[in-house]
């Protein structure tokens, strides 16, 4: 007869929480069942070491999941230790008096006795995995006999609500069976794939191997022979060919395979382990089917000890900058899987990396679902990431080709980590790759490499970040820098101008002890203005101890160029770092600086606001070009020459597409033709014509106006010989349709702008 028991009171609050809201993911509950059955596996095998004198003393240790869809049950058995009344009561009944837990404190203590070191890291130290079964479970019963031969086989059974039942029960083989009768939420567990899925996914390393068997499947092939068996005997086939058929058939008949792999890859010595395992473990741990670019196979035996491998894939996966982005090593605990992506262990710069972490002192929270970030949590992920720069600062500098392969599908990433991980500042630096002004090619070089070929006087690195290599290379930025052979590094990629934002020097260490010298090298942008240019042109300043004097021809020239830039500069000046150039924009040295101001573009274009104005620079000017000087000649000679104001604004509106700066170059376009027509014709007075589209809607409809004010205006551009025929003909009436091609065209007064230059208008027409 069953007697009942209540559970403990902490229980009948808490047992509602635990299989409601306790897991992140219902299927941990095979995983929970799973991890009691090998710590039960694990006992027995202790005990079987010391004495064969138990129930069924050469049974397999194994763990067996059986599926019975028409039955809507899940039973996962085992052949481990079992359990007595006692066990039941109380390692079933109170959350935290796992027996598992005070198992663990008696192997403890035989190795304190000097008793040989057994792998006995044992699962379930918070004792309420079994709670979760009543997630997809309505009603839960457990079928166990102890090891113990004197036990009677016993049966526990409960709903999940207040109360459980026990009685004795009919079982001769050792081990404990959990028999889930599904609810609807279980059913999708019910399936043979789903469960293989969730074994290979949480349980796939665990020391004993696991069956799964579907029963339906297994009954409906057992109702198939029977019925091909029926087949044959009325085809009256003799008695010797269907004893040679049943030979075959036996014959034929397939041992089950385990699952999962018994003997998990970190627990090998890197000499046992070939290339093609790693590469199937790269694909099962990482869900993809390439090939990966470097294994780093990394073990700690210290204050805190782990196992690891990780996997550079071959090519990255994930969107820079995407926050939302799982990433993570997956975390394994005594060889069962306790997070998929344990965000805990890298940070997100490293989020293309790939792998596996093992570890018998991971602290994890009662549902093993998150991590505690505590003291040894820290420490493990900073050993990890150490090893990680390690590897690759070792490929950098003993094998460059390799380490550029890598820098090119990961660059933006070692970037990105230069950003975010100030910590981590100095190891990052020595990873950054670019390319300079004297590169070829696909060529790249490191800060260290471009100190060593610095010139003796040289001081800082030079940078210039923009858009694009080959058009910063023909910058006027560069002329001086060129013409005194000075390397000059070139950052053309998006993040490069968040990068130059957080990272200001680079320094370098010579020497050791007393000897010790460092030396840091200032960061310093080409494309800042006066103040900054003095500072660099070294030379210059020796040679000039006193500024010189600008010729009043060219400070009249300046002032005139402030006037028709206007309020689009905050200043003209010249320059004399240009060198072949005629003229540059140079961002001010107390201004923000160029990558700032791309960067801030960049953030205002991905928000979708667009509102953010190009931060007014200074227009230098090279008063040694010939185009300068010719200009400074025209503006003594004839101050109010047409030619100044259009060949000032194209110099202007040139630099700013020098820089990347111009919104719309073909607004443009109309300048250019302008300065064409004064160049062929030899005039001064070329009026600038500037095509105006006008669209079909509404608010671009144009007024109409008295007929005989269109034919006076039209009169009156014809004689002056500004416009060379009548844009349209007065509508005809619609007996007239019959014409060939009739012109769709409105006769409107040419408008003009406010310097009197008139606008042409151009009407769009389907026909």
């Amino acid at each position: 007869m069953a007697e009942t028991f209540e559970f403990q009171a902490e229980i009948k609050k808490l047992l509602k929480i635990l299989s409601k809201s306790l897991y992140q993911h219902p299927e941990v509950f095979l995983r929970e069942l799973i991890s009691n059955s090998v710590d039960a596996l694990k006992k027995i095998h202790f005990i079987l070491l010391t004495n064969r004198d138990i129930e069924n003393p050469d049974v397999e240790l194994k763990i067996e999941v059986w599926i019975d869809s028409e039955a809507k049950t899940l039973i996962i058995k085992d052949t481990g230790v079992g359990m007595v009344k006692d066990d039941l009561i109380n390692d079933l009944g109170t959350i935290a008096g796992s027996g598992t837990e005070k198992f663990a404190a008696q192997l403890e203590q035989l190795k304190e006795e000097g008793k040989e070191k057994l792998d006995l890291d044992i699962i379930g130290q918070f004792g309420v995995g079994f709670y979760s079964v009543f997630m997809v479970a309505n009603n839960v019963s457990v079928l166990t006999k102890s090891y113990k031969k004197e036990e009677p086989a016993l049966h526990w059974e409960s709903e999940g609500s207040g109360n459980f039942s026990i009685k004795e029960d009919k079982r001769d083989m050792r081990g404990t069976d959990v028999n889930l009768h599904m609810n609807e939420e279980g059913v999708e567990f019910l399936n043979r794939y789903r469960i293989e899925e969730i074994i290979k996914k949480y349980s796939n390393f665990v020391s004993f191997p696991i069956y799964v068997r579907d029963l339906k499947e297994e009954r409906d092939a057992e109702k198939l022979a029977k019925e091909k068996k029926e087949e044959d005997e009325k085809k009256k086939a003799d008695e010797k060919k269907t004893e040679e058929i049943d030979e075959e058939k036996e014959e034929k008949e397939e041992i089950p395979k385990p699952v999962n792999e018994t003997t998990p890859l970190w627990k090998k010595s890197k000499n046992e382990i070939s290339e093609d395992d790693y590469k199937s473990f790269y694909q099962f741990i990482s869900k993809r089917y390439d090939e990966y670019q470097e294994v780093i196979n990394y073990r700690v035996d210290g204050q805190v000890q782990f196992k690891s491998i990780m996997f550079i894939p071959k090519t990255p996966d994930d969107n820079l900058f995407q926050q939302d982005t799982e990433y993570g090593l997956s975390l394994y605990s005594n060889n069962v899987m306790i997070m998929e992506r344990c965000k805990e262990l890298l940070p997100q710069w490293m989020r293309f990396v790939r792998g596996v972490v093992e570890s018998d002192e991971i602290p994890l929270n009662v549902a093993r679902e998150t991590i505690q970030t505590n003291r040894k949590i820290r420490k493990m992920s900073d050993l990890l990431i150490k090893r990680f720069l390690r590897e690759l600062k070792g490929n950098a500098e003993l094998h460059p080709d390799k380490y550029k392969k890598f820098w090119t599908e990961y660059g933006n990433f070692i970037k990105e980590g230069l950003i975010q991980d100030r910590i981590r500042e100095k190891r990052l630096k020595e990873l950054l790759r670019f390319k300079t002004s004297k590169t070829k090619d696909d060529e790249i070089m490191g800060f260290k490499e471009y100190v060593e070929r610095m010139k003796e006087e040289q001081e800082d690195i030079y940078y210039l970040a923009g858009e694009n290599i080959d058009r910063m290379k023909l910058s006027p930025h560069l002329g001086y820098y060129l013409e005194n052979d000075l390397e000059v590094i070139l950052f053309d990629a998006t993040l490069d101008n968040f990068l130059m934002m957080n990272i200001q020097n680079y320094t370098v260490t010579e020497g050791e002890g007393e000897d010790q010298k460092v030396k840091i090298y200032k960061l310093t942008p080409i494309d800042i203005s006066e103040k900054t240019e003095e500072k660099k042109d070294e030379k210059d300043k020796k040679k000039e101890k006193k500024k010189e004097k600008l010729p009043k021809e060219t400070k009249k020239f300046l002032e005139h160029v402030k006037e028709i830039v206007g309020d689009k500069i905050v200043d003209a000046k010249v320059s004399k770092v240009l060198h072949n150039y005629p003229c540059r924009l140079a961002t001010p040295a107390e201004g923000p600086s160029s990558s700032m101001q791309r960067a801030m573009r960049y953030w205002t274009h991905i928000r979708g606001t667009d509102t953010f104005e190009i931060p007014r620079k200074i227009f230098e000017l090279n008063p040694d070009h010939p185009l300068i000087r010719d200009l400074i000649k025209l503006n003594t000679d004839d101050p109010t020459s047409k030619k100044l104001e259009p060949v000032v604004l194209q110099l202007f509106e040139n630099s700013l597409v020098s820089e990347g700066d111009l919104p719309e170059p073909a607004s443009m376009v109309p300048r250019i033709n302008q300065i064409l027509e004064m160049f062929i014709t030899g005039k001064d007075d070329v009026e600038r014509i500037e095509p105006k589209t006008k669209g079909i809607t509404d608010d671009d409809k144009i007024e109409e106006k008295p007929e005989k004010e269109k034919n006076d205006a039209l009169e009156e551009e014809r004689e002056k010989g500004k416009v060379d025929a009548v844009k349209g003909e007065r509508e005809k009436e619609k007996d007239d349709a019959t014409e060939e091609e009739p012109i769709k065209q409105q006769k409107r007064t040419p408008e003009r702008n406010a310097d009197g230059k008139i606008i042409v208008d151009v009407d769009l027409d389907d026909d």
